[in-house]
């Protein structure tokens, strides 16, 4: 197995090295897709802030209805918009995979590549936006701490541990009716998901058409008094192919 670098960039001042070992592991799961590699060291730059969510409003009462989707009454307005490249199904929930949107990174990532110099995602490169609508298929409630059920994508081929990097400007997701959190502002764990509700989170990643891209979801519930229940921790992938 191959050793990839990273290093890490803070404003205009390198702070480090990043060990990064190169991947290529599949999650348990299930269904359909595709994803592409990616290749060398990489190096990781200055940070950049999270995506915020859509505008939100505070939540009471029961879900409601958003299109084909029952909407937590805690999640953000589900879009339905793009292709529908495929779904993931768990044991007691599934995620349905959306390609919505592709544009340009508005900055530079903050990994390069650590022999090359080059970084992974430059500013004006081209990304892909994918909407992710998770569903409650059980018929018990999943209650869920902030780090609810986020699935991620990675090229098939991808040689770095960490993810792939993406622009984490609040704007591109705003630009797309998208939301990189998924609840409204101001909602606090547990966040209870009831049988047949849903919530979308999305993501974004460097574009290239046609490529085969891994996504996997990770469910740990959270416990009465706040905790992730590891014990019940679920897990399920599938690959899909990039339009």
């Amino acid at each position: 197995m191959r050793i990839n670098n990273v290093v890490k960039i803070t404003g205009l001042a390198a702070a480090g090295l990043l060990a990064l070992t190169a991947c290529g592991a599949t999650t348990a799961g299930s269904t359909t897709g595709g994803s592409e590699p990616s290749s060398s060291s990489s190096v990781a730059a200055s940070p950049s802030a999270s995506a915020s969510p859509l505008a939100s409003t505070s939540s009471e009462g029961a879900g409601t209805s958003s299109g084909s989707y029952t909407v937590a009454a805690w999640a953000l307005p589900i879009s339905e918009s793009g292709d529908k490249l495929g779904t993931i199904k768990g044991e007691s929930f599934s995620v349905d995979i959306y390609q919505v949107a592709t544009d340009v990174a508005s900055k530079d990532s903050m990994f390069v590549d650590k022999e090359t110099k080059e970084n992974l995602l430059k500013k004006g490169a081209p990304i892909v936006y994918l909407n992710y609508v998770v569903t409650n298929t059980s018929s018990a409630d999943i209650p869920l701490s902030h780090s609810l059920i986020t699935p991620s994508a990675k090229y098939a081929d991808w040689k770095y541990l960490g993810g792939m990097p993406s622009d984490s400007s609040s704007d591109g997701y705003k630009k797309h009716g998208l939301s990189s959190t998924g609840t409204k502002l101001k909602e606090e764990a547990p966040f209870v998901l009831k049988p047949g509700e849903s919530f979308n989170v999305a993501e974004n990643f460097g574009y290239a058409s046609g490529k085969e891209t891994e996504i996997s979801a990770t469910m740990t519930p959270a416990t009465a008094d706040g905790k992730l229940d590891h014990d019940k921790k679920q897990s399920a992938n599938t690959t899909v192919t990039l339009k």
